[in-house]
């Protein structure tokens, strides 16, 4: 009886394990491809955030490339005005020019403002508002027909200090950047 008991216990364990074999193994399948499936979406999230992260990269340095280029435009056509208001020889031409060079310097501003991170915009600030300062003082001295020297000399100078506060500025738009010296 302990002979036949046994037998008996082993052929409902073969048994049970033969209906079960197919459950368990769609379970562990099913388990195995939930876990793929996963790893798959873990993996195209990663590509979708490394794709978002280059972007904002790419629209940062295009931004920054931009306000550089505006900001020394604007320059280079306020202080070709500042030359033509000393010597008397503005005409609408200039007008236009520096007026342009202005709006594209106000919108690079803007975009620079609405993208850039506090170090860039803290380093940028001094050259704003220098620019400012230099583009009422040329106008101002345009309005007064006793132009003084000593003003137009006070502006160019001014202007040409303002090639002192680059460095900051591209230094924090190159670490914004991750760009390293020496890499």
């Amino acid at each position: 009886m302990n002979a036949s008991v046994t037998a008996v216990v082993i052929a409902i364990v073969g048994v049970i394990g033969t209906l079960l074999a197919p459950i368990v193994s769609q379970r562990l399948s099913a388990q195995a491809r939930r876990e793929e499936f996963d790893l798959q979406r873990l993996q195209r999230q990663e590509e979708y955030d490394r794709g978002q992260q280059e972007k904002v990269l790419a629209n940062k340095r295009s931004c920054y490339v931009t306000m550089i280029s505006a900001t020394r435009r604007y320059r280079l056509e306020l202080m070709n005005y500042l030359y033509a208001v000393n010597e008397d020889s503005v005409d609408s031409g200039a007008r236009g020019r520096l007026e342009e060079a202005r709006l594209g310097f106000n919108t690079s501003l803007a975009e620079t403002q609405l993208t850039g991170i506090a170090p860039v915009l803290e380093a940028l600030e001094p050259i704003t508002k220098r620019m400012s300062e230099c583009y009422m003082a040329t106008k101002t001295l345009e309005r007064h027909s006793s132009k003084s020297n000593s003003s137009f000399e006070e502006i160019k100078s001014s202007l040409l200090k303002l090639w002192d506060e680059w460095p900051r500025l591209y230094a924090a738009m190159r670490d914004d950047l991750g760009v390293k010296d020496g890499a």
